[in-house]
C-alpha cells in the first residue's frame, strides 16, 4: 500500500498523536484499558514520545506512527523485546475508527514485521488479541501471523476476565519448509 508511510514516533508529532488519541479514545477503550484523563494533555504525550525515542535508541521498544497522506491513522509498537536466547518482541497496534476496513492496519503490521526482521534483528514476533476483537484477529491473519494458542481468562477488561488469542510470525529465513507462519 504505497499510500501508507511508517515513521518512528517522535516528540515533534505530539500534537498529531494527541488529536489521534483524543478523537479515538472511546473506540480504543473498547479493546484496551483506559490511559486515564491525565494522558490527554500535550505535555504528557510529548513526554511519552520522548521516552519512546529513547527506547528506540536503546533497542528496547520500537514505537511507530502510520500515516495515510498527511493524516495519522495508526500507532504500532514492538515491545517486551527479549534479545538473549529468544530475539523476539510483541507487536501491538491501534488504528483510528475512520480508517477501519481500509487495509491500513494489516499493511502497517506487515511492514513493521518485515522491518523488525530485517533491521531490528528479531527472529519472532508475537501478539495477544482479545478473543472477541475480530477486526484484530483479521489483521493478524492478513499480515502473516499464525494463531498458536488460546489463553483462558488472561486479561481483565472492564471488570471481566477475557480470553486471549496468541499469534506468532517467524523470520522468513527460519520458517520450516512446508510450514509457513501464515498457515
Amino acid at each position: 500500500m504505497s499510500e501508507l508511510k511508517l515513521t518512528p514516533a517522535r516528540a515533534e508529532d505530539a500534537a498529531a498523536v494527541l488529536a489521534f488519541e483524543s478523537e479515538n479514545r472511546a473506540h480504543f477503550e473498547r479493546w484496551i484499558a483506559s490511559r486515564g484523563d491525565a494522558y490527554y494533555h500535550l505535555a504528557h504525550v510529548e513526554k511519552s514520545l520522548q521516552e519512546a525515542q529513547w527506547m528506540w535508541s536503546a533497542g528496547r521498544e520500537y514505537h511507530v506512527l502510520a500515516w495515510h497522506q498527511e493524516t495519522l491513522v495508526g500507532r504500532l509498537t514492538i515491545r517486551n523485546i527479549e534479545r538473549t536466547y529468544y530475539q523476539k518482541g510483541e507487536i501491538g497496534y491501534r488504528f483510528s475508527e475512520a480508517s477501519g476496513g481500509r487495509g491500513f492496519a494489516s499493511a502497517a503490521v506487515n511492514l513493521l514485521a518485515q522491518k523488525a526482521f530485517a533491521e531490528f534483528g528479531l527472529h519472532r514476533i508475537e501478539s495477544k488479541i482479545i478473543v472477541d476483537n475480530l477486526p484484530s484477529v483479521g489483521v493478524m491473519r492478513k499480515s502473516g501471523f499464525r494463531q498458536y494458542g488460546h489463553a483462558r481468562s488472561a486479561v481483565l477488561r472492564q471488570d471481566q476476565w477475557h480470553d486471549l488469542l496468541l499469534f506468532e510470525r517467524l523470520h522468513p529465513d527460519f520458517v520450516t519448509a512446508g510450514v509457513s507462519s501464515a498457515a
